[in-house]
């Protein structure tokens, strides 16, 4: 692979490339979502653990919507269990990661002054563990562009039909 700035210039342009700079752009604000969560939730009476999850929780929704309909353009409802399922166990899977590393470092980091400093950098070291597996597996097999099945061309003509209906119907 070539390295060059004319070279990387040519990939972020591509499509691919486009795709790659509006996941790290949702990831980035996934990130900074978690950690303005996180880091409030620290000056409450909250365990970092429970901080950690609520947070992260509560930043998977929009990263959800993000990912889905700007990165990666698709539209309609979600559907359970091609595409909530999957991302919600690679979220489980981030904050399994997220909370063994906030619990190594909040033990050996109480009483510090940066103590939520090292708390709110070890949440971001356990995602960013699955950062890349999570976009390779949302690219290749769960939202990618070339992933259409007969399976979503079904739900997308029954979607149509329905909003045709409501429409009609004065719903």
């Amino acid at each position: 692979m070539n390295l060059t700035p004319a070279s990387l210039l040519a990939h972020a342009r591509s499509d691919v490339g486009r795709r790659a700079l509006r996941y790290s752009a949702t990831s980035a604000v996934g990130v900074a979502g978690t950690q303005i969560l996180l880091q409030l939730m620290l000056f409450t009476t909250l365990e970092e653990y429970t901080a950690n999850f609520l947070a992260t929780s509560m930043m998977s929704v929009p990263a959800f919507l993000l990912n889905k309909h700007w990165v990666w353009g698709k539209s309609g409802k979600a559907h359970l269990r091609r595409e909530v399922i999957p991302f919600w166990l690679f979220t489980a899977a981030g904050w399994a990661l997220s909370t063994l590393t906030v619990f190594v470092v909040s033990g050996s980091t109480e009483g510090s002054q940066y103590h939520r400093v090292w708390v709110g950098l070890a949440s971001i070291a356990g995602f960013g563990v699955l950062w890349v597996i999570k976009y390779l597996f949302l690219d290749k097999i769960m939202f990618g562009p070339h992933h259409h099945t007969p399976y979503d061309e079904d739900i997308e003509i029954l979607e149509r039909a329905e909003e045709a209906t409501a429409v009609t119907s004065g719903d």
